[in-house]
This record gives structure tokens, C-alpha cells and sequence, in this order.
């Protein structure tokens, strides 16, 4: 067993008609090895993060490209469930057995990624 700390802050002053600032943070319980990496994503062909397998996963993913193209975050039957300017980042617990892809829309983008498996 492993664990991964996880912390999300969201501050503002100026969105909403009151000021915010929300901080929620939690230790995860998960299996090891993990994966971390970097992929360059193409837009003519997915890149795959994960096949369909057994078990549930918490995903990463931050567009860290250069490009100021948008990647897209699919799952394995082509449906795009986020999309991801430079600099933009999520982390979803993610569904049991559904595969993760990675569409650039125009060119080529480079993104970082992590999974855990949870325990």
C-alpha cells in the first residue's frame, strides 16, 4: 500500500459576488507501482494512457506544452470527457475499467501524466 496526499485551493476575489477561498485536502490509499510520464500527444492519432483493465485509478494530466494547443482527455469509446488548454491540469477519480486517451486537436502537444491505483 501506498499514499497520496492530494490538496486543491481556489481563491478569488473577483468571480463571484463574494470573495472565496476553499481549500480541501485528502490521503489517498493506493496500490503500487504507479505511473508518472511525459507523452508528446499527436492529433492524428490518440495516445493511449491506459488500456481498459481491471480496477479503478485517480488520473493526473497537465497540458505542459508550448503550442497553446488544446489536448483532450477521452475515454476508450471516443468520448471526450475534458479538454485541456496549456497550463491547465485535472485529477478525476476515474470509473472501473475505462482506458484514457489523449487527442491534440491541431499538431502535436506534450503532456504529463500520473495514475494510482486505488488500493
Amino acid at each position: 500500500m501506498a499514499t497520496l496526499r492530494t490538496k486543491l485551493t481556489l481563491t478569488t476575489g473577483d468571480a463571484l459576488s463574494d470573495s472565496i477561498n476553499l481549500s480541501v485536502s485528502d490521503t489517498l490509499t493506493t496500490t503500487v507501482p504507479a505511473e508518472m510520464a511525459r507523452v508528446s500527444v499527436l492529433h492524428t492519432a490518440p495516445t493511449v494512457l491506459q488500456a481498459a483493465s481491471t480496477g479503478t485509478y485517480y488520473l493526473y494530466v497537465k497540458n505542459i506544452g508550448t503550442n497553446s494547443r488544446v489536448v483532450d482527455i477521452r475515454i476508450a469509446d471516443d468520448s471526450v470527457f475534458a479538454s485541456l488548454a496549456v497550463e491547465e491540469f485535472c485529477f478525476i477519480p476515474m470509473k472501473v475499467n475505462v482506458g484514457i486517451e489523449l487527442l491534440a486537436l491541431v499538431g502535436t502537444e506534450i503532456v504529463e501524466y500520473a495514475y494510482f491505483k486505488k488500493a
